[in-house]
């Protein structure tokens, strides 16, 4: 059963990570499908775990009802800057049901508004079209490519790099 809800609506809910849900973020990371964009070529090692809400990191579990999705995350913060990066990722099983999407725009509208953040950045891989897909659904402006940023499944890769601020932001339709 996961952690308290942190955020949530009626279909997702934001929970805090607990010694339960290790497993299942280990499992889930170490998918090759995840692993290929979050972590790449290295094993993700049994994650820590508790309420990652951090002065410089939030880390929630992304659940609806007591069924485990994904993690989305606004890490590192800086305060001082207004800033943060967004990260999600959804087991493969819940893919396209539009968890993604749900998750990450609780997190980006708890950084904006109860964290007061003036800027959400997120970098997207280029074959990872799918991710492109959410943070464009939620509004993120496509800042630019980093060509070549990375080495993915033995080849580098483009990193394709999308921001949105806090006067952008809005709760409205998916898009």
């Amino acid at each position: 059963m996961p952690g308290p809800v942190f955020l949530g609506n009626d279909r997702v809910q934001l929970h805090t990570i607990e010694q339960e849900d290790a497993d299942f973020r280990q499992e889930a990371a170490n998918h090759p499908d995840i692993r290929r964009y979050a972590a790449g070529d290295v094993p993700v090692s049994r994650p820590s775990v508790g309420a990652d809400t951090d002065d410089d990191i939030v880390t929630l579990l992304a659940c609806d009802g007591d069924t485990r999705l994904g993690v989305v995350s606004l890490a590192p913060i800086d305060e001082r800057r207004g800033w943060a990066n967004l990260g999600f990722w959804i087991d493969p099983d819940h893919w396209g049901e539009g968890y993604a999407t749900e998750a990450a725009r609780l997190v980006v509208t708890h950084g904006f508004e109860e964290l007061r953040l003036h800027r959400i950045g997120a970098v997207a891989h280029g074959p990872n079209v799918a991710s492109q897909r959410v943070l464009e659904k939620l509004g993120f402006v496509h800042e630019g490519t980093k060509r070549d940023d990375d080495f993915v499944d033995g080849e580098y890769v483009d990193r394709e790099v999308y921001a949105v601020l806090r006067d952008e932001w809005s709760l409205g339709d998916d898009g």
